[in-house]
Order: structure tokens, then C-alpha cells, then sequence
């Protein structure tokens, strides 16, 4: 099932940026300031950047057309009215009706979307959800059983199966193809694809959200073969002389992952319970400790399973995620360092913050810095922000500012890591496409 980001949100199209807090240290209520939530809601605007996901490939408007056709048949699969007559458990009927919904909605953003690559995803979304309920609504109304779908599975299995067999790390820009590469490895080379008929994950032997659970596995599985081998066979017919890159992305993976552990060092003080504190400053409970906190873990090194050599292409964006993060966390501490904590003690404190990561994300969409990598960072910071904006738009009443700091220190986030974005984006790009001779010297 879909759901919209933590609060310390998973930044996946990131990699490194990912991860939940555990115990959160800044939790006691020692500020009893308040804000009115009127003037909070009026800080949001259309000030933020959109910013949509791409790929360097062309993807077909046949191939987007036929993932559409699918959702919207799916969809209308379902009787728009469900009843007691129809699905007497009212749990069952709730969960089928909300997965509707939930395809209707993400078949709705997909057409909105601006890019290719971004409504693909948005319609493969869709189909998950709309299967999830056709397949529930079959198992009532037809009688369907997960054995029913074991064929289904075996033919996505073979197909995935037939895919990997074939496919190679060719391109011809390096960091082009690593794109394209890492979209694939995405939904082939990971659980995505992988779908098996064993006993229901989430549900009782015997329920029919299980059947439907199943359906809605081996839809996804469906979506990510067909997706991964469609870009592969684009990125093909764009080639001349296709190049195996194979070996050159697992050598840049290797030189930048020394060259970031070697930078890192310099925070080998840095307690990891205790990421925030600095000394002589008292930054405890303010967005900036939170902010400190949540980008110290993409940079822990207890959490370096990103570098993985078996998807060397998403390990070279996770590469491209850790030096950003590395760069964002050294400049905020040494801002607080300096002094600043970024307390909030009115509204024009939220508004400041906010404006500085919106800003910083427009200069990184600006900069000269390379444009594939950038937008693959930025548009995860940007639906970053604009989660943050929503936080805001839904507060009523009085809000207490400590109750705020999770959403400035989301701007903060952001902020930091766009502004480091451009050189971490330059820095990746040189390494893929230094010439072997460039490389000793």
C-alpha cells in the first residue's frame, strides 16, 4: 500500500537519505511559546519550486498509454458502491473502498504530472492499489484463491528472469546511463520485483484481502519488469556503440567511497547518540539539533549498506547522497558552532527558514552543476518541503513553536542539502568520466 512520508521522511530517490530516529531526545516542552495558526498558514504559498522527477531516456507515450489503459481498467473493475450486499464484513468493504480511492487519487496525480518518468511511477502506483481491491473484490464476489494467481506469478518470474539474463550496464555518457541504470536496478534487482505465493503477509489464510494482497504483489512485480525493460530498450535504441560501463561504475563507486570515508574522519568527535550537541552551544530542542540529528544518519557509518557492489549503479546515487549529506552536516554545525540554533520564537522565525529552502533549492535548480543528478536529488528535497508546507497548512488554533521543530528542521534539511547538492552533483560526475590515465595521476 502507498503511503505519503514520515516525518523524517524516506528520501529513497536519495538512497543515503532515508532512515527513522529512534529514542528523540528533544521531546520535553520547556517552551511554552505560541504561535497563531493563521498567520503560520499564510507563510505557504506557491513560492515552492516543482520540481518532477526525470530520466535522461525517452519512455513512449505508447508505453505510457498501455500503464494508464491498465490502471483505469483495474479501477473500473470495482463497482463504484459498495455495500452490505456486496461485502457484508464492513472492515473488508472499508479496506477495498479505500484502495479504490486510492487508485482513483494516484490516477488523477499521474495525469497531472509533468514528466514521462514521473507519471510512469505515478500510474504503476495506481495499478498496485486497483489491483489490490479488484483482486479482494474477485475473492468475494468469484471466489478466487491466491492458487488461482500461481501462473500469473511464474510468467512475471520468467520474465523478470529473462530480463537480468540480457541485461548489461551499457551506455555512453557514464552519468547519463548511471540513471537510466540505477532505474532499472531499482525495480529488478531489488525486492520489487520478487513476488512468491506463500501465506498472506498482512492478513489471515482465508481472508480475501490476502488474495487481494497477492494481486496487488504481482502487480507491482508486473509494473517494475515492464517498466525496467522498456527503459532498457530505450536506452538501447539510443546507442550507436553501446559501451559496457560496468567496470567504470564500480571503479567511481570504489575511489569516491575512499575519498568519503577519508572526509569523514574529520567528524570522528561527533558522538552518534548525540549528533546535535556542540560544545558551548546550548542547541538542545531547537530545529537545528533536529536537523543535525536526521543528517548525521545518512552519514553514520554503522549505516553504509548503500554502497552495495551488486547495484552499482544506486550505489553511485547513494554515493552522490552521502557527499551531500556529509557537506549539509558540516556547514549547519558550524552555523551552530557559531551561535545559531534557528529557535523558533515567532512566526517570522518559520518564515525565514522557509524562505532560505526555497531559495537554496532555486540555486540548485540554476546552478551549471549537472542536470541528471541534480534533479534526482532535488525533487526529493522539493516534495521534502512541500510536505513540510502541508504540516503548516493543517495547524489550527495556537501552536506551541516546540511543536514546529520537526517541521524547520525539515526546512533546514533542505535547505543544507541543496545547497550542497551542486558540488557533491560535479564531484560524481567527474569521477564517472575521468579517463583511465586521468585516474593515476
Amino acid at each position: 500500500m502507498t503511503g505519503r512520508l514520515t516525518r523524517r521522511g524516506a528520501l529513497v530517490a536519495l538512497g543515503a537519505l532515508a532512515g527513522c530516529s529512534g529514542a528523540n531526545p528533544l521531546s520535553s516542552e520547556r517552551d511554552p511559546t505560541e504561535l497563531d495558526a493563521a498567520a503560520l498558514r499564510a507563510l505557504v504559498d506557491d513560492s515552492v519550486p516543482s520540481l518532477p522527477e526525470r530520466l535522461p531516456v525517452e519512455i513512449t507515450d505508447g508505453h505510457l498509454t498501455a500503464s494508464e489503459e491498465r490502471a483505469r481498467a483495474l479501477f473500473d473493475a470495482v463497482p463504484a458502491t459498495l455495500g452490505l450486499d456486496e461485502i457484508p464484513n464492513g472492515a473488508i468493504r472499508e479496506k477495498v473502498r479505500q484502495a479504490r480511492e486510492r487508485a482513483a487519487t494516484e490516477i488523477s496525480s499521474a495525469t497531472a504530472e509533468s514528466t514521462p518518468f514521473a507519471r510512469l511511477k505515478a500510474f504503476g502506483g495506481a495499478r498496485a492499489e486497483a489491483r489490490f481491491a479488484v483482486g479482494s473484490w474477485r475473492a468475494i464476489d468469484e471466489g478466487l484463491t491466491r492458487e488461482d494467481l500461481r501462473a500469473e506469478v511464474e510468467t512475471v518470474r520468467s520474465d523478470r528472469r529473462a530480463l537480468r539474463d540480457r541485461w548489461r550496464y551499457v551506455g555512453d555518457d557514464p552519468v547519463e546511463a548511471m540513471l537510466v541504470h540505477t532505474a532499472i536496478e531499482q525495480r529488478i534487482a531489488s525486492g520489487r520485483s520478487v513476488v512468491g505465493v506463500g501465506e498472506p503477509h498482512r492478513y489471515r489464510p482465508g481472508n480475501p484481502l490476502g488474495v487481494g494482497e497477492l494481486a496487488e504483489e504481482i502487480e507491482r512485480a508486473r509494473v517494475a519488469v515492464d517498466d525496467a525493460a522498456h527503459l532498457y530498450d530505450r536506452l538501447l535504441a539510443s546507442l550507436e556503440n553501446p559501451t559496457d560501463l560496468r567496470e567504470r561504475l564500480v571503479d567511481a563507486r570504489r575511489r569516491l567511497r575512499e575519498a568519503f570515508e577519508a572526509e569523514r574522519e574529520v567528524l570522528s568527535s561527533v558522538d552518534p547518540q548525540e549528533p546535535w550537541r556542540v560544545e558551548g552551544v546550548d542547541v538542545e530542542e531547537t530545529p537545528a539539533a533536529e536537523a543535525l540529528e536526521e543528517l548525521f544518519r545518512s552519514i553514520d557509518p554503522k549505516r553504509d549498506d548503500g554502497w552495495d557492489e551488486t547495484t552499482p549503479a544506486e550505489a553511485l546515487t547513494w554515493t552522490h547522497a552521502s557527499f551531500v549529506a556529509l557537506a549539509a552536516f558540516t556547514s549547519l554545525r558550524e552555523r551552530v558552532r557559531g551561535g545559531e540554533t534557528f529557535a523558533v520564537e515567532s512566526t517570522a522565525d518559520v518564515d525565514a527558514v522557509r524562505s532560505a529552502a526555497i531559495e537554496a533549492l532555486r540555486a540548485a535548480e540554476a546552478s551549471p552543476a549537472e542536470s541528471g543528478l541534480l534533479r534526482h536529488s532535488t525533487a526529493v528535497l522539493a516534495d521534502r518541503l512541500a510536505w513540510a508546507d502541508e504540516e503548516l497548512r493543517n495547524v489550527e488554533g495556537s501552536v506551541r513553536a516546540s511543536w514546529l521543530r520537526n517541521d524547520v528542521s525539515t526546512y533546514l534539511t533542505v535547505m543544507a542539502r541543496a545547497r550542497a547538492t551542486p558540488p557533491a552533483s560535479e564531484r560524481v560526475a567527474e569521477a564517472l568520466r575521468a579517463r583511465p590515465s586521468d585516474r593515476r595521476e
